[in-house]
């Protein structure tokens, strides 16, 4: 096994701690989203990982826009994207955004979740893969 993915809820609950405690972890990445109040969730995250002392290995945004498939503009739904500030503060690369895209939510509904293609998720792995 090369590597393990653990989704686990948003915060800093008892489940997070359980598996920082249980199991040897290399690193985590960090989801987060647009909207302003997941910034405080990131930032303690962020900071429970360093005091457990793991790794942060990203920071993803999910959700980060829409992309019309008509005439490719993009548009910010849940807000302006504050990625790249928090990844500035926090110390973290790489930080990638990722599209709200109803294409992913089909193929997952479907069981095809491996055939997703998405260059800037493909572009976090083998950053962190090469360190």
């Amino acid at each position: 096994l090369d590597y393990l993915f653990i989704d686990m809820p948003p915060g800093t609950g008892d489940v997070t701690m359980t598996v920082f405690q249980s199991l040897p972890i290399d690193g985590v990445i960090i989801v987060t989203s647009p909207q302003q109040l997941v910034g405080m969730i990131v930032d303690k995250a962020v900071k429970m990982a360093e005091k457990m002392d793991v790794k942060v290995l990203g920071l993803v945004e999910n959700m980060s826009y829409f992309k019309c498939p008509d005439c490719g503009k993009e548009t910010e739904l849940f807000g302006k994207s504050r990625l790249y500030e928090t990844a500035g503060e926090f110390n973290i690369s790489p930080a990638v955004k990722l599209p709200l895209d109803p294409a992913v939510a089909k193929a997952c509904d479907e069981g095809r979740v491996f055939d997703v293609e998405e260059p800037a998720l493909e572009a976090l792995v083998n950053k962190i893969a090469s360190r």
